[in-house]
């Protein structure tokens, strides 16, 4: 297979260059074609030697819209396939059938949130580059209303692009829906709150699906809140530990 690329985002403060040369690392370790990873980014102080950097294309925009930008058809002079990855996911398995299924078509994951207007979770997305650019002009075209009244970049992204396969489910699952990390439920809504406000730690450790390759965390909690420990009523996932961790 010819060279392929993996895309990331970091904006703003959320995350900092350690989230993106973890990520970095964890495709290393787990992609055996050969790629080139870029990082989208207006600060690339302290990132990895080997991570190449784009500008921001549109400063003007903040967070996930950003995201769109990478739709367009003059993408850095770029082409071929690329891999998006949000920076507050997990690489847990190889990657390469990501790239290896359904070649040509744009492949997403399916909604964890249940936002009304998205049928995909853009935290992974593979596409041709180039090819999707009615997406990014539809957005420039639209914005004003697109960004008052969707939640995100999915939400468009899966309006405008009918044509998005889905990965096979279970390569990409989400720590709040799929890896039993909900705390006990025994003392129903009582017991829910005194997690969330702390006074009530939640027992037992999530649980990592046998088939994952990349779990993902949508909203609160990131994988540095329970990798560690409980975060509020969600289950300690330790075993984030052995995967989401930067070469030496």
């Amino acid at each position: 297979m010819e060279k392929v690329n993996v895309i990331c985002l970091k904006w703003g403060s959320k995350y900092p260059a350690e989230d993106v040369n973890k990520l970095y690392s964890m495709v290393k370790r787990n992609l055996s074609i050969p790629f080139d990873f870029y990082c989208i980014t207006e600060n690339s102080d302290e990132l990895l030697e080997g991570i190449k950097i784009l500008p921001l294309y549109d400063e003007s925009l903040t967070g996930w819209w950003h995201k769109l930008s990478i739709y367009r058809k003059d993408f850095y002079g770029l082409n071929g396939t690329a891999l998006f990855l949000d920076l507050d996911v997990v690489i847990t398995d190889r990657l390469n059938a990501l790239f290896e299924y359904k070649p040509g078509r744009t492949c997403s994951i399916a909604d964890k949130g249940g936002s009304k207007w998205n049928v995909i979770n853009s935290s992974v997305v593979r596409f041709e580059i180039g090819e999707l650019d009615y997406v990014w002009q539809g957005f420039q075209y639209n914005h004003e209303w697109i960004m008052q009244n969707m939640h995100g970049d999915q939400d468009w992204l899966g309006l405008v692009v009918p044509s998005v396969e889905l990965y096979p489910a279970g390569w990409a699952v989400s720590y709040k829906k799929e890896c039993q990390s909900k705390g006990w439920k025994a003392l129903g809504h009582v017991g829910e709150w005194l997690m969330k406000k702390g006074y009530l730690k939640p027992f037992g450790e999530a649980v990592l699906p046998e088939q994952a390759k990349v779990v993902i965390f949508h909203g609160k909690p990131d994988p540095v809140d329970v990798a560690y420990g409980p975060y509020k009523q969600w289950k300690k996932a330790t075993w984030i530990q052995k995967f989401w961790k930067q070469e030496s």
